[in-house]
């Protein structure tokens, strides 16, 4: 397991040097069975993160690691594991951009350029709930639809899940990345989205069917 707990700190390194998380900010963790998950705890640095910190996590809420401080959103991320099992990554961030777009309650057009359409889809809207409670948790998770991989947390942040960790992160940056492109195009007065019938042959690259 030392190899998957690597994965995940290295994953949380990458997010920082991006500029998508702060030093105690965001959470990532990885299903790697039914019963158990990796996340990355509280209290440690996310710019200099290695493999002893990352926590194992049951399924039932039992700390594994109990030397490690579970992370805050425990909860939200075993019940998003419950909910959906073809979950298997997930981050969750406060990349500036993207949340700046959710604290003004502003939707991230994913729609105007094909790449973030294919790779994040329709965002989809979580309300809001304070943070580490069981109430964000049910919130989040409940906001998932049948091709729902991105939800913006009203007023907190971003969440993005997938069938790995570099999944999950390219949806990530991918979403930060779109958030900036949205204000460029507002900057120029509004652009063109592609339409429907392009859309239709993303989802049908994608593999996305109603």
């Amino acid at each position: 397991m030392k190899e998957e707990k690597q994965a995940v700190a290295d994953c949380m390194n990458r997010l920082y040097r991006q500029g998508l998380t702060t030093t105690s900010g965001g959470n990532i963790s990885l299903r790697v069975s039914n019963e158990r998950i990796l996340l990355t705890p509280s209290a440690t640095d996310k710019g200099h993160m290695t493999a002893e910190q990352i926590a194992e996590i049951g399924m039932d809420g039992t700390n594994h690691t109990p030397r490690l401080k579970p992370s805050i959103e425990t909860s939200m991320h075993l019940e998003i594991y419950k909910r959906h099992p073809h979950v298997k990554a997930i981050v969750h961030a406060h990349p500036p951009m993207a949340s700046t777009f959710v604290a003004a309650r502003q939707p991230i057009n994913v729609k105007l350029i094909a790449e973030a359409y294919a790779i994040v889809g329709e965002p989809e809207y979580a309300p809001y709930a304070l943070m580490g409670t069981n109430e964000l948790a049910a919130s989040v998770a409940g906001s998932f639809k049948q091709h729902t991989a991105c939800i913006l947390m009203e007023n907190h942040g971003v969440l993005c899940t997938g069938d790995s960790l570099l999944q999950a992160f390219d949806r990530i940056e991918v979403l930060e990345n779109t958030a900036k492109i949205n204000l460029n195009i507002g900057r120029l007065g509004g652009g063109i989205e592609l339409n429907a019938a392009q859309l239709a042959e993303i989802d049908s690259m994608m593999g996305r069917h109603a």
